[in-house]
C-alpha cells in the first residue's frame, strides 16, 4: 500500500450507528390503538356489570328456591314453592299483565315459549296442578324432573 493511501485510511472513522428510536413520543397509530383498547375494556366492563345487575333477581330466586326446598317436607310443598317462585320470576321479568292471569296449559305454554332450549318434562302440567289436588299421586321422578326444570328455567329463561 502506498503512503498516501495509508494516510487517507488513517483519517477514516468507524461507522457511527444512530441512536435507537425511542417509544416517546408515541405515534398517532399507537395513541389510537391505546384509546381503542381502553374503550373496548370499558365497554366490556360496563356490559358485564350491567348483566350482573340485570340477572341479580335470578340468583336471589335460586337461593330462595334452595332454602325453601330444604324446609319443605312433602312433594306438594316443594311443587308449590317451585310454582310460586316461577310466577315471581316471570312477573319480575315479563310484567304482571302478561303473567298473573296464566294458569293450566297457558302457564305451561308460557314457560315453554320463554325457554325453548330447556327440555320441558311431559308431566309438568300434572305436577303443577297436583298442588291443588292433593289426591293426585305423582312419582318421585316426576317431582324431581319438575323441580329441576323450575331451577333450569329460573337460570335460563329469555325475553
Amino acid at each position: 500500500m502506498d503512503p498516501k493511501t495509508a494516510q487517507l485510511l488513517s483519517q477514516l472513522k468507524d461507522i457511527q450507528v444512530p441512536d435507537p428510536v425511542g417509544w416517546w413520543p408515541l405515534s398517532q397509530t399507537l395513541i389510537g390503538l391505546f384509546v381503542g383498547l381502553g374503550g373496548i375494556l370499558i365497554g366490556l366492563s360496563w356490559y358485564y356489570l350491567n348483566q350482573c345487575k340485570n340477572n341479580r333477581y335470578r340468583q336471589e330466586a335460586l337461593s330462595a328456591f334452595n332454602k325453601a326446598l330444604t324446609a319443605a317436607n312433602t312433594p306438594q310443598e316443594k311443587l308449590q314453592i317451585a310454582n310460586k317462585l316461577l310466577k315471581q320470576v316471570a312477573i319480575t321479568n315479563y310484567g304482571r299483565r302478561t303473567v298473573a292471569n296464566l294458569s293450566g296449559q297457558a302457564w305451561v305454554d308460557f314457560l315453554h315459549n320463554t325457554a325453548l332450549y330447556i327440555n320441558q318434562p311431559d308431566s309438568l302440567q300434572e305436577c303443577l296442578e297436583s298442588i291443588y289436588r292433593p289426591s293426585t299421586s305423582l312419582s318421585e321422578a316426576e317431582t324431581q324432573q319438575t323441580l329441576a326444570y323450575a331451577m333450569q328455567w329460573i337460570k335460563g329463561h329469555h325475553k
